[in-house]
């Protein structure tokens, strides 16, 4: 019996031990440059177009990937990109390019300031040729920018995860 309960208890020190030597993981901050939240685009042309999902972004305007999901988590699509190469996934079909300006252009309907689209989900300002950004809600997650010129006008509001 006294043999048996120094056998556990030698287990248990063992045990004991082994757990005190494993390192935890580190914790993953979220980095600075990845964003994710709620995305609408409107384009107030003739039939009106709209675009409304979640959304997944990581990286910056010269390299990174972006999912856009459906409410209940469904991929969309998928945009990778680097300098001179950029991927545009949806469902089976994929297209590659040069250039994201364009892939993004093809998948939203409409031509987005890619790198102050950047500075703004920061709350930084950026100038974008015919675009007016209200970042005055950036602490509350929310950016709303509207384009009057060149036609159509378009609307993009954000509302990021916190």
């Amino acid at each position: 019996m006294k043999i048996e309960r120094w056998a556990r208890l030698g287990v248990w020190v063992w045990l004991v031990l082994l757990t005190a030597c494993a390192t935890p993981e580190p914790r993953t901050v979220p980095s600075s440059n990845e964003w994710s939240g709620r995305l609408a685009i409107q384009v107030l042309k003739d039939p009106p177009e709209s675009l409304s999902a979640n959304f997944e972004l990581q990286g910056s305007a010269q390299s990174g990937q972006m999912v856009l999901l459906s409410p209940i988590g469904t991929s969309l699509a998928r945009l990778q990109w680097q300098a001179e190469y950029a991927r545009l996934e949806q469902g089976q079909e994929q297209v590659v390019g040069t250039s994201l300006q364009n892939l993004a252009a093809r998948l939203t309907g409409t031509d987005l300031p890619i790198a102050a689209l950047f500075d703004w989900l920061a709350g930084r300002p950026s100038e974008a040729s015919g675009w007016q950004v209200d970042l005055s809600s950036h602490a509350q997650g929310r950016i709303t920018a509207e384009r009057r010129l060149p036609a159509p006008v378009t609307v993009l509001r954000i509302v990021l995860d916190r």
